[in-house]
């Protein structure tokens, strides 16, 4: 039930702010570039627009709502409200991955109906996206300002977006194929295409460790970061 609470709290929070407008109007201007992009092209595409947009939103746009929860104060309360650590990094995820997974699903619907495997995209969009929120949670936590996230954040994005772009153009690794981002393209690829087959298991499995990697990492840094503002728990 707080868990349910909180990632409501955070859906009001990134609604007073926009989000759900600007990724409405984000999601029309991809859904139409892929729309009249040639046939041929239009499979690339939209798997590597997934990436490197709504899959990773959460990256981006994590690191100004932690900056804007703690310029508003509101970290100095968590440690008044009965939230878990795991409950308020959940609840981030969670939040954002919504605005991901709802975008990427209009974006191929809208430009490449009938030929997409709905669920396999659709559970590879959300916890990819929950794992590069929580990785840009535990970067914000570094950060004082919008600009010294993003000197911290682009170098990482870069090792999550930069390797699936590789392998995308057939210029691969075995290092790169076990990378998050590699994973997480190389699903979205298949389920754009309809093409699920039994590998396809393997990299789900392969991104729920992600998953839990980033999980622990964020539990690691995002608790005593919100203890150093005077709203940690004792």
């Amino acid at each position: 039930m707080r868990l349910l609470m909180a990632t409501a709290n955070d859906i009001r929070y990134q609604a007073k702010y926009g989000f759900y407008f600007l990724y409405a109007f984000i999601t029309v201007v991809y859904s139409a570039i892929l729309y009249f992009l040639p046939d041929q092209h239009k499979s690339i595409g939209a798997s590597l627009i997934l990436l490197t947009d709504p899959a990773t939103l959460g990256f981006f746009f994590v690191g100004g709502i932690w900056l804007l929860e703690k310029d508003e104060g509101i970290h100095r309360f968590y440690g008044a409200s009965p939230l878990k650590p795991i409950e308020y990094l959940l609840a981030k995820a969670l939040s954002l991955a919504m605005i991901s997974t709802l975008s990427a699903f209009f974006i191929v619907r809208f430009s490449n109906p009938g030929s997409a495997d709905y669920p396999l995209l659709l559970v590879s969009i959300f916890a990819g996206s929950c794992i590069f929120t929580l990785l840009g949670l535990t970067m914000a936590t570094y950060s004082n300002s919008v600009n010294s996230y993003m000197v911290r954040g682009i170098p990482v994005g870069m090792v999550l977006i930069l390797p699936p772009m590789l392998v995308a153009f057939h210029i691969s690794h075995p290092a790169l194929e076990i990378l998050p981002g590699t994973i997480l393209w190389q699903l979205i690829d298949l389920s754009i295409k309809g093409q699920v087959e039994p590998g396809s298991i393997v990299l789900l499995f392969g991104l729920m460790i992600w998953l839990g990697i980033s999980t622990f990492i964020a539990l690691l840094r995002v608790p005593s970061a919100l203890q150093s503002e005077g709203g940690g728990k004792k």
